[in-house]
């Protein structure tokens, strides 16, 4: 069924978010969360809380301040006189002075001052323009949006506008840059019924022209991908979240554009270099792994790269300089996934040692930072 099947890739689809505040939860001498946005941010990591359409909970934006070690939730609604951030809050990229949020149910990409996080612009999506922003790129001189109606829009910051949308896949997810191109996973999510059979591809657009060049063929409902520092694409292939076509990472070679298999299954990713971080927990089992593998030769470099688990992981960030890794997770009631309630970060040194964990808003899955 649909709602089960589709769980871990189309929840965002199924939230919509109620602003909530909540307390930094980590060590006991950790000083307690300041309900009110900070005057400046500064360094820390954003988290983007998709909220739960199901529950009336709308999205939110959390901010952990890695100077003063305490998390401000909400942070968005306090910054701009107690207006929401929206319906189903999705990812977010800083460029210049700004930061882009994608907010898919409420067809809009939030512009806000990175350090204060007051809305500078709010783009307003037209059906000409694509609709249900998803991920968010930048080349750093163009913002990406890819939208869930099969295309990516371009963000032109002098103005803070779309200046022009190309037709990728259906239902494309995340994006990555390489090269001078621009790769766009096409999950074709909404035709889970016929086992994506129209996806099973990865747009590949020059960001010169902004036009799509080719589809490279990659494996069953890829969501993920990530290009490392030699120039390898890492696609997640999600497969039909059975035992029979599990999870799968396949690797593109960007000089060639050829597409292979990698022999690996995880279910999220994130890249630091050439070093690929994964956890792998597949849909309905209680096996989890935290494995590290080095993109170029495929070994493995870490065999569990944290030394504690966190309950139920949605996502992955790893920080490109000092190597500190977040885990966003879903806690646990009855034994599942909570998705109605309050998600967690754990916060880990590079050597995978927990140093902290912040209560944050309702399902976080995405973060990004801020230095």
């Amino acid at each position: 069924m649909m709602n089960l099947k589709e769980h871990l890739k189309m929840l965002a689809l199924l939230v919509l978010a109620m602003p909530m505040i909540f307390a930094a939860c980590s060590d006991d001498d950790n000083p307690s969360d300041d309900p009110d946005t900070p005057t400046q941010i500064e360094e820390g990591v954003f988290v983007y809380n998709t909220g739960n359409e199901g529950f009336n909970i709308d999205g939110s934006l959390s901010f952990i301040d890695v100077q003063t070690n305490q998390v401000t939730n909400d942070a968005f609604r306090s910054a701009n006189d107690g207006r929401s951030l929206g319906a189903t809050v999705q990812d977010g990229v800083v460029l210049g002075e700004n930061l882009y949020i994608g907010v898919s149910t409420s067809e809009t990409v939030e512009v806000v001052n990175k350090n204060r996080l007051v809305s500078v612009a709010q783009i307003l999506l037209k059906d000409e323009q694509a609709t249900m922003p998803r991920d968010v790129v930048t080349d750093g001189e163009y913002v990406y949006v890819s939208m869930w109606s099969g295309y990516v829009s371009r963000i032109d910051p002098a103005t803070n506008t779309i200046d022009k949308t190309v037709k990728v896949g259906p239902n494309p997810e995340e994006m990555a840059i390489s090269g001078g191109y621009l790769y766009v996973v096409n999950s074709d999510g909404n035709n889970w019924q016929a086992n994506y059979a129209n996806g099973l591809s990865v747009s590949k657009v020059s960001l010169t022209t902004f036009e799509e060049e080719k589809k490279i063929p990659v494996g069953l409902n890829p969501t993920k991908i990530v290009a490392d520092a030699s120039g390898n694409l890492i696609v997640l292939c999600m497969g039909d979240y059975t035992e029979a076509n599990p999870a799968s990472l396949w690797k593109i070679n960007s000089s060639s554009d050829e597409a292979s298999e990698m022999g690996i299954q995880a279910t999220i990713i994130a890249l630091r270099g050439n070093s690929l971080y994964t956890i792998n927990a597949p849909f309905g089992s209680t096996e989890v792994s935290y494995i590290v593998y080095n993109t170029v030769t495929g070994a493995v470099e870490n065999e569990n790269f944290v030394s504690t688990p966190v309950d139920s992981a949605a996502g992955l960030a790893v920080h490109p300089e000092s190597g500190n890794i977040y885990i966003t997770s879903y806690h646990l009631k009855g034994g599942y996934a909570d998705y109605s309630t309050a998600s967690y970060v754990n916060a880990y040194a590079s050597d995978g040692t927990l140093t902290d964990t912040y209560e944050v808003g309702v399902g976080a899955v995405y973060m990004s930072f801020l230095d």
